[in-house]
């Protein structure tokens, strides 16, 4: 008894997303703003350095439109992403009214495969306001080797977009800053044709 009580209390206080061994997270959701008319200024994207991310705050705060980015980047920053060992993934999820209940579902790890789906439905009669959504995840990068996001939106029709597929290095290659440059380049040519709008 005191064994399967045991059991359950780990069950309960360990984070979605543990793989075998404890202390190895493969996954963990960074709680960030739900909506936010800041997130039509970008595109699901992930970092897989702290120059990356770098870069993106300092693109985002001249940025018009927010409602409260300075919220935004506290939550981000205050999840200490270890770029060394993880990486960062923002879903941006987009429905055309104010009043779709839009959900994030708990991601599954199939593989080294993280899939995360964004679903949205239709809970009344629409309103005519763009309603932008966001989601963070940092992943492992040596369980999870790329992450695939799945999305429904659900105005009045439910639609099913084509997944976008986020490709996740184990680690940058070494050496010179060019390497690194190069690296970088290609790495966002990967994930341009991935954006949502």
């Amino acid at each position: 008894m005191k064994t399967m009580l045991c059991s359950l209390l780990l069950a309960m206080l360990l984070p979605a997303g543990l793989s075998g061994s404890r202390g190895s997270e493969s996954f963990r959701v960074i709680p960030i703003p739900k909506r936010e008319n800041g997130y039509s200024n970008f595109a699901s994207i992930a970092f897989t350095s702290r120059d990356e991310f770098d870069s993106f705050v300092k693109r985002t705060s001249t940025q018009i439109g927010w409602n409260n980015r300075k919220e935004f980047e506290d939550a981000l920053r205050s999840a200490n992403v270890d770029f060394a060992k993880e990486a960062l993934v923002l879903l941006r999820h987009t429905e055309p009214s104010g009043s779709v209940q839009v959900t994030f579902e708990t991601p599954t790890l199939e593989d080294g495969k993280l899939v995360c789906e964004i679903r949205g439905k239709a809970i009344h009669v629409g309103t005519a306001d763009m309603a932008f959504y966001g989601f963070a995840v940092a992943v492992s990068k040596s369980a999870v080797t790329q992450v695939e996001l799945r999305a429904v939106e659900g105005g009045f029709h439910e639609r099913r977009l084509a997944p976008i597929v986020f490709p996740i290095a184990a680690k940058e290659p070494s050496n010179s800053s060019l390497d690194r440059s190069a690296y970088a380049s290609g790495f966002r040519n990967l994930i341009r044709p991935a954006m949502i709008d």
